[in-house]
């Protein structure tokens, strides 16, 4: 009998032991990616809009670096998820480049936009 419980608590004491051990845990790496159509180079001087679809694995925001840009959404959830760029008309006669930074964790991605 006496033995019956030495094993018992002999085996207590290993799952015990192995349970309380340090586990590797298994992250995905932040990172966003954008995904732009192939006419995406330049914009006429007119206010419009342009279509980005961001895809993230982890929560994102963007940052116009430009006042003549604004984007909506400015944040959003892990995934896949369009965002609209929309621009100021250009009265400045002059060819601008605006950019747009993305931001997924530690991991940035630039839009650049460039307007006629």
């Amino acid at each position: 009998m006496k033995s019956k419980h030495l094993l018992q608590l002999i085996a207590f004491a290993v799952i015990a032991a192995i349970s309380c051990q340090k586990q590797e845990v298994s992250q995905t790496p932040e990172s966003v990616a954008l995904i732009t159509r192939p006419d995406a180079k330049g914009e006429a001087a007119q206010q419009g809009t342009r279509a980005v679809t961001i895809a993230a694995t982890a929560d994102w925001s963007a940052i116009s670096n430009s006042d003549w840009i604004t984007v909506n959404p400015s944040s959003g959830p892990k995934g896949m998820q369009e965002v609209v760029l929309s621009f100021e008309e250009n009265t400045t006669g002059a060819k601008r480049t605006g950019s747009v930074t993305f931001t997924s964790g530690s991991y940035s991605e630039t839009y650049t936009l460039t307007q006629n």
